[in-house]
This record gives structure tokens, sequence and C-alpha cells, in this order.
């Protein structure tokens, strides 16, 4: 499979086989037997911290695949559970008991339009997505109500790089200010900082890094916090 990473495949192209059962295998690929088949066209990816091969293209719409991270809103509340937007053509379903340490009289307090960090533990094309806010180990480990921040949509080849190691973006990005980010393979990002200005900055790097090489993030950054601090100024110069 490695020699067809970041080579473009069209759907019915036989990737290669599956060695070794760790690896995973995400949207625009099939497992046939020990092969993997691409189903769609686009670029082969491959994240060799999760050991995760993806095909990116510009889809828009997210199909749930098993084990995906993903940012969904809360649509629906009810006694022991909750109806998710994942951005797929159904919505998911997210047990009150599926978080860390729930139970009946510990149940999460989510209301419609709470953001939530989840894992998608079923996904199957006759049926409606089941969401779990615990790792496989079944702790929290970062899943769970989104509180504060701002959201963003952006490509679901982006949300993918952004998980990548390869990714130099969020590198840089925490070279210069301290945030908290969520990413979705759904194409919905979490960020937050100390500051609405560095929560705009590190949104703005990240929608825009798609279109800056490497070597000009640094810069990017520095300039826009150059301008947000020469606006500050200006803005307490006013006031007195």
């Amino acid at each position: 499979m490695d020699k067809c990473i970041d080579q473009f495949v069209v759907p019915g192209d036989v990737i290669g086989t599956i060695v070794d059962l760790k690896v995973r295998i995400g949207q625009g690929l099939q497992q046939v037997k020990d092969s993997v088949v691409a189903t769609k066209s686009g670029v082969l990816r491959f994240s060799k911290h999760h050991k995760f091969y993806w095909i990116e293209n510009e889809q828009k719409r997210y199909v749930p695949q098993a084990e995906d991270m993903v940012i969904g809103i809360i649509t629906e509340k009810h006694a022991e559970s909750f109806k998710v937007d994942i951005g797929s053509s159904s919505q998911a379903l997210l047990s009150a008991y599926s978080f860390e340490g729930a139970t009946k009289n510990n149940k999460p307090l989510l209301s419609v339009g709470n953001l939530v960090y989840c894992r998608v533990l079923v996904a199957n094309k006759d049926m409606e997505p089941e969401l779990v806010c615990t790792s496989a180990k079944n702790k929290a480990e970062g899943f769970g109500q989104l509180i504060g921040g701002q959201t963003f949509n952006c490509s679901l080849g982006m949300s993918h790089y952004l998980l990548s190691e390869e990714c130099e973006t969020l590198k840089v990005v925490g070279k210069h200010i301290a945030y908290e980010i969520a990413v979705g393979v759904n194409g919905r990002v979490w960020v937050n900082s100390t500051s609405n200005h560095h929560t705009i900055v590190v949104t703005n790097t990240i929608l825009n890094s798609q279109f800056i090489v490497d070597d000009q993030l640094e810069p990017f950054i520095l300039r826009i916090l150059q301008q947000q601090q020469l606006q500050q100024t200006q803005q307490q110069q006013q006031q007195l």
C-alpha cells in the first residue's frame, strides 16, 4: 500500500492488502477479503501515528466510519439518549450512559445546541450511527462536551491532515499561542484559547494554511499577532 500513498486513485483500484491487523481504513476505501479497494476518486493518504489510510477528495458529505472522532451538535434530548448532528445523511444516537462515570443518577447535563466530541462506535449503512464520549479504554481522554471557544467547518481532507503527525500548522501555532483544539474527521474543528483574539488567529491560520506553504506559516502568524497588538494599542489610546 505504501507505493500508492500520495498518489491519485480511482474507484476499483486495488490499493494493497491488509497485512497488519492494527491498520485502519477510512473514507473512500473498502476491504474486500484481504485486499483494500478504492471506492472514490482522490489522493490516498496515510497517518503513521494512527496507522490510518483514507482517500482525500472534495467530498462534502461525511460518511461515518467506526472509530472516527467527530464533533457533533445536540439536536434532540431524551430521557436516556441524545440525537446528534454529525454532518452525515442521518442523525446519530448518543446514549446518556456513554460518558465516563455516567449512571442513572449522574447523567451529563447537555442541552440542544451543545457541542460534543465523540467517537463513532457503530457505523452501518442500514442503521443510524452510534456515538460514545469515551475512548476504547472507557476513559474520557478529551471526549465529551466542548465548552466555549469557536467552531468552524473545513474540508474532510483538511480535517484528516490536522489529525496527522505530518501537520506543521498546529505545531507552528503552538509555538506562539497556547490553545486547545478538537478536530472531527467530519470536517468540524473546535478551537479555544485564553482570549478571543488568539482564538481568531488560530482559526484564521488553520483556514488559510491550505493556501500557504509551510515556511510562510510562522511569518503569517506573527504578522496577524502584530496587527492585533497594534489595534489593541490604538483602542487603548482612543479610550484615554
